[in-house]
Formats: C-alpha cells, structure tokens, sequence
C-alpha cells in the first residue's frame, strides 16, 4: 500500500504543474481548469474464455478535451488503475501542448496480465474492450484515438481497428481511429521503433549541453556510456540499440520483470531479445552474469555507485515495480527523485 506520506501519481503529476504554472500569471482558477481531469469512464464486462465466464475492468480518461482529437495510449498490466490513467492522460495533455501537438490528452487501460492468456484469448478480450469504448464514442476518429502502450502493440490495434470497421462500416475514415496500427493496415512505418527513437534523440541533446551533462554527475558524450534498461521491451529495445549500435554506448544490465541480466563487457541487445522466447523470461542466462531476484541488481548499482564512483544511464518504462520495500509501487517520478539521491544514478 502507498504510505500517507507517498503522493499518488496524479498528484505528484499536479505538483509539478502547479511548479510551473506558478511562474505563469494566469488567471484565477485557470490553472485548477486545466490540470483538472474532465471524465474518466470505467467499464467492466465479462468474456467467456476456458469453458467460464471472466470478468474484466477497463478505463479510458480523458484529461482534456481542449483540442480533438484526444490522444493517448491502451495499456493491459495489472497495475492499471483509475489513478494511473487519469495521471498519465494529464502528462499526454501536457507533452502535446509543450511540443504544439494539436490533440488532447487522453489513456485507457485494462487491468489484466497479458502473459496469462493465448493469442486468441487476448483478441477476444481486446475485441469486447474496444467494443465498449467504441459504442460510447470513447475510441472514434474525430474524438478519441488511443494507440499501443504498455502491454499492447500493433497487433491490439489492429484488432481495434477491425471492431471498430465492423460497428462503422460505411464510416470513410474508421482506420483513423487508432494510431500505432501495422502497416498492412494502413499503419506508418517507423512507428514501431519511433518512442525509442525519440529517447535516443533526447539523450543525444542532453549531451550537447554542457551544463546540464555536469549537473547530472557525468561527463563526456554518448559514447562509452554505460548504460541500464529497465524492461527490454519495443521501448526499452529500440532504445539501446539505437544508442549501442549508432552512439557507442555500452549496455551493462537489462533488468526485467522477472530477473536480471548485466555484464560489464557489455550485452547484445539484439542477441539478447532473440533469446528471450515469448512468455518466459531469464530461464538460463547466456550472459556471464544472471541475476534472478531484481533487488539483488539493484545493490549492485548501488556499490558500483558508491566504490567505483560509477555513473549509468538509467531508462525506466512508466510506473516501474521493484522487488524491493523502499522502491515498490513508485511511479516514475518520484522513483527517478530517490534514484538520484540514494544511488547517485543519472536518471531519465
């Protein structure tokens, strides 16, 4: 459980807007209007799947609606709750008004672990998710288009796409519904390593700027870094080996949900994701170290920190859950906030 002195997601979202609207002379009430999630739509129905009724939970939020369509992401992970979309649909609010993104902010999830259904189970319960959403326009074109997120990918969008062609078969653009979706249909290419993309992009700007390199406790550029990821991902893949194969960066540990992998001669990522088989992860390691339980990595970085005065790169997907007291059910800002001060780690 979250401690009374831990702030939830959304609120710790609220603190750091409150930070900079603050320095704005905006008009009374106008900053309350805007970090104010507008509605968040919860829905629970039931898919028969091994010969027995199960019944799901699902959300969609819509943050703001200032600017249509709204956009944002479907997430499947047990962790998804009600605090976690509204506060992840006010961060895609916000990045799309920074970079001058004319849509909205919005995110869904479904609370469910993907790896305990098949294929054919997880587009079933896809199917009648999206269904729900489509028939109270909470996924539509000219309103509402989520795309993958954590847990989904194309292959969920596609579905999505589908239901959404087969409830509007006369509508000209139903494809437009979803972002993120395959090529084959009517998806963009370069979508899929796009996020990781843009992180390397980010890291490569961060390290231009001198100042801001020193004040994170490292020097130099891209390359030699060593570099951490947590979760290997479409994210955390991309990511690495971008930043491995064009930046000379050297990937030391990949951590995952169920174990860890580090080397300090570095890893092949792509070796790496082609050994990893689908739904079983870290049974035997091919790297010469293998770290089953994800705390024990963690007091490894902390003593390479600490006698080796040794700085990583640390890439962390939203809302990462540690095996670990003091770090577990952290979202990512606040994780980033105690990285810092306990580990000394630079963190983005």
């Amino acid at each position: 459980m979250m401690s009374s002195q831990e702030l939830s997601f959304t609120a710790n979202v609220d603190r750091q807007f409150l930070r900079a609207a603050n320095l704005l002379d905006l008009p009374p009430g106008l900053a309350q209007q805007i970090r104010t999630c507008n509605a968040t739509y919860t829905v629970r129905f039931p898919v028969r799947l091994r010969e027995r009724i199960h019944v799901f939970t699902g959300y969609r939020s819509v943050h703001s609606d200032h600017i249509s369509p709204v956009k944002g992401g479907i997430r499947y992970s047990l962790a998804v709750n009600q605090d976690e979309v509204e506060a992840l649909a006010a961060l895609m609010s916000y990045k799309c008004a920074v970079v001058d993104v004319p849509f909205g902010g919005s995110k869904g999830g479904l609370c469910i672990n993907p790896n305990d259904y098949d294929d054919h189970e997880i587009e079933q319960i896809t199917r009648r998710f999206a269904y729900e959403l489509i028939k109270r326009d909470l996924i539509h074109p000219s309103q509402n288009v989520p795309a993958p997120d954590m847990g989904t990918s194309a292959t969920e969008m596609a579905w999505i796409a589908d239901e959404y062609q087969r409830l509007h078969p006369t509508e000209m653009d139903a494809l437009a519904c979803v972002t993120g979706k395959p090529v084959y249909k009517s998806g963009i290419a370069g979508r899929v390593e796009a996020t990781g993309r843009g992180i390397q992009f980010a890291l490569r700007e961060f390290f231009r700027e001198p100042l801001d390199v020193r004040r994170a406790s490292l020097k130099g550029n891209l390359d030699g870094q060593r570099v951490i990821v947590q979760g290997l991902g479409n994210v955390g893949f991309h990511v690495t080996k971008f930043l491995s194969l064009e930046d000379g960066a050297k990937v030391i540990g990949v951590i995952e949900r169920d174990g860890a992998l580090t080397s300090d001669k570095g890893l092949d990522v792509v070796a790496v994701k082609d050994w990893i088989r689908p739904r079983v992860v870290f049974r035997v390691s091919p790297v010469p170290r293998s770290l089953q339980r994800v705390d024990q990595f963690l007091n490894l970085i902390a003593i390479f920190s600490s006698r080796r005065r040794w700085k990583a790169l640390f890439m962390l997907r939203t809302r990462l859950r540690l095996k670990r007291s003091s770090l577990s059910k952290r979202p990512m800002g606040p994780l980033r906030q105690l990285l810092m001060k306990c580990y000394g780690l630079a963190v983005w």
